[in-house]
């Protein structure tokens, strides 16, 4: 016969002087075996058959016992880290697909929507300049320095014309 001091879990009554009825209790061992079994990726409820209860005793036994919450997101975080290793190595190897999703899972990334960008965009020509055929090029000039007297900071001042 084993110790119950053995096993990851066992079922506890309720303290002296307490009613209701037993509840699962977590032990060293099992907090081990939570973290462990987190960091492989495994399901809550593979975790709680682990433990030789079902997965509702299980949650309750998280939002008992601190510890196995902790045990548990430990797990996870070691997992985390290991996946984003393994596919970090393999984007630096040249795979786009790594690549692209890690620009999507971890930079917010998304394809086909509008990025929300402040850009200050400075087009020169190269002294190229493209006048209508209907004008000369001091024509045109002419036409650039009216405009340009009648606009007040990027607004352009109509003329009140007889008749508009």
């Amino acid at each position: 016969m084993t110790d119950n001091r053995d096993l990851p879990a066992r079922l506890v009554p309720p303290g002296s002087g307490e009613l209701g009825r037993s509840h699962w209790h977590v032990t060293e061992l099992g907090l081990a075996v939570v973290e462990e079994l987190a960091g492989r990726g495994c399901h809550v409820a593979t975790i709680a058959r682990a433990l030789g209860m079902s997965k509702d005793a299980f949650k309750s036994c998280r939002d008992r016992q601190p510890e196995v919450d902790e045990a548990y997101h430990r797990g996870l975080a070691r997992e985390h880290d290991q996946l984003v290793s393994n596919l970090r190595a393999a984007a630096d190897d040249g795979n786009i697909v790594a690549n692209i999703f890690l620009l999507k899972a971890r930079h917010q990334y998304r394809e086909g929507e509008a990025l929300d960008a402040n850009v200050n965009v400075n087009f020169n020509p190269g002294g190229v300049v493209v006048v209508p055929q209907r004008q000369t090029i001091e024509e045109f000039l002419e036409e650039q320095r009216e405009r340009e007297a009648n606009t007040i900071e990027g607004e352009v001042v109509r003329e009140a014309r007889r008749g508009d």
